[in-house]
């Protein structure tokens, strides 16, 4: 009979534990020295391992070929067979979320008070036990904390935060941490060896990447991809589980860029007609965006990238980009990703929020381009300091550089910023020339036109505001 890989190469010692090197020395130094706690309590994400190794725990405490509890059950006797097939009379596994009731809770103790029936101790494992009611938790307490002299507890949970802290109180706890990538990367390069199973280097890694660190779902996916008969690439990982693949990625971003609107909202209307959620473009989007500044940041990151798109690509397409940039998309990725979740037409307000990140890059890259270069500033402000001359309020250069601060505000600010001209522009100073009656508004609000002409200009300017008859004289 088929049998998936999951359960196929599931550990059945504690060294064949993955990615748990904590928790598989101390079980085995706590049976090894026959220091035995009465209740446990497993935690961590799914697919790291937690119910196998309550089984595996189970094995070494029962294993009828070794005098005494032993860390390498031998996976022969009857005690390990039964174990292995859920048959065992002496180790019960109860899933908590059918039976989590007071009754149940009360059942449990009361079988437990009955000796094994061929084995040391009386197992009972509790999967997903924060699925009890709060009365059936209360109800075990006094049993966990004084039971029977053969009976121990194996509690299993992936969401330790609904257990009691009484409970937990009560039991050894173990934290099963997500497994890295690394790790996920080795155990998929063993088995599709052993199994035959054609798949590309980076194709395996970014199936190990998109599991979020649960090897069960890494060994489902590869099973899955296995019938396609044809060696695995990346593409079709991308395909079979539903993520966005490198090259729709680097379309998305070049297309945004370069301020190509078509190609934007074409690339986002062809990856949610092929099934992408509005919500999983956008997170894929961020994650690229991240591993940019990651790469902006420092040289030797290739260990440290997220996304789906490779080092080298991060690389090229990062050196066309400044650090400010990249940034500040990330930070509106990220305001946007909350307004998509409560949008009631997510796949429109994508869109928006792919064109405003466009139109951001844009005026950007036309600030940085129109800012007046160091030497020019010095000379106008030198021209004007020494000999006392009225500076030309209409010239081009300052009405260019004005238009993009303008832009670059809030719409409710722009009213107020249209009644003003720059006067004089230099490396840490900006003098703003207005008529009389709106003198008064802008030394109210001086503060926050200069946050605005900072942040449009890209550096620190302190902001005066002078009335056009007084440079006039």
């Amino acid at each position: 009979m088929y049998q998936p890989l999951h359960l196929k190469y599931r550990p059945k010692k504690l060294q064949e534990l993955v990615g748990q090197d904590t928790i598989k020395t101390t079980l085995t130094n706590a049976i090894t020295s026959s220091q035995i706690a009465r209740a446990y309590l497993f935690t961590g994400p799914r697919g790291t391992g937690k119910t196998s190794t309550a089984r595996i725990l189970a094995k070494s405490l029962n294993c009828l070929n070794s005098k005494k509890p032993t860390a390498t059950p031998c996976g022969e006797c009857s005690s390990c067979k039964t174990i292995d097939s859920s048959s065992s009379l002496d180790v019960t596994e109860i899933d908590a979320a059918s039976h989590n009731g007071v009754d149940d809770a009360r059942e449990l103790i009361e079988h437990s008070n009955f000796a094994p029936a061929m084995s040391r101790y009386r197992i009972w494992i509790l999967d997903e036990c924060h699925q009890l009611s709060t009365s059936a938790q209360n109800a075990l307490l006094k049993c966990l904390e004084e039971p029977p002299a053969h009976v121990v507890f194996i509690l299993c949970t992936t969401e330790v935060h609904k257990v009691l802290p009484t409970i937990i109180s009560r039991c050894q706890t173990f934290n099963f941490r997500a497994l890295s990538v690394d790790a996920i990367v080795g155990q998929l390069h063993k088995i599709s060896s052993a199994e035959s199973i054609a798949i590309a280097p980076e194709a395996m890694r970014e199936l190990a990447r998109i599991c979020d660190g649960g090897l069960r779902d890494a060994l489902q996916l590869l099973s899955q991809l296995s019938l396609l008969n044809s060696e695995i690439t990346l593409t079709q990982v991308a395909e079979v589980s539903g993520s966005i693949s490198e090259q729709d990625s680097i379309a998305l971003l070049k297309a945004i860029h370069s301020g190509d609107t078509l190609s934007v909202l074409q690339s986002s209307r062809t990856l949610i007609n092929s099934g992408k959620s509005p919500k999983l473009i956008l997170s894929s989007l961020l994650t690229v965006m991240r591993d940019l500044l990651v790469v902006k940041s420092t040289r030797h990151s290739q260990n440290l990238i997220a996304g789906s798109v490779g080092y080298s690509q991060l690389r090229s397409i990062a050196s066309t980009l400044d650090f400010e940039t990249i940034d500040a998309a990330c930070a509106q990725l990220q305001k946007s990703e909350v307004q998509l979740r409560t949008s009631t037409n997510a796949a429109i307000w994508l869109e928006v929020c792919l064109l405003n990140l466009m139109r951001k890059s844009d005026r950007d890259r036309a600030v940085k381009e129109t800012r007046l270069p160091a030497t020019s500033q010095s000379k106008v402000s030198d021209k004007f300091d020494k000999n006392h001359q009225k500076i030309e309020v209409d010239s081009p250069d300052f009405e260019t550089t004005w238009a993009q601060v303008v832009a670059a505000a809030k719409p409710a600010n722009r009213a107020l910023l249209n009644r003003a001209k720059i006067a004089e522009l230099s490396a840490d100073s900006c003098v703003l020339a207005v008529e009389k009656k709106y003198a008064n508004k802008f030394q109210t609000h001086l503060a926050s036109v200069q946050r605005i002409v900072t942040k449009a200009l890209g550096r620190s300017v302190t902001v005066t505001v002078k009335q056009q008859k007084e440079l006039a004289a």
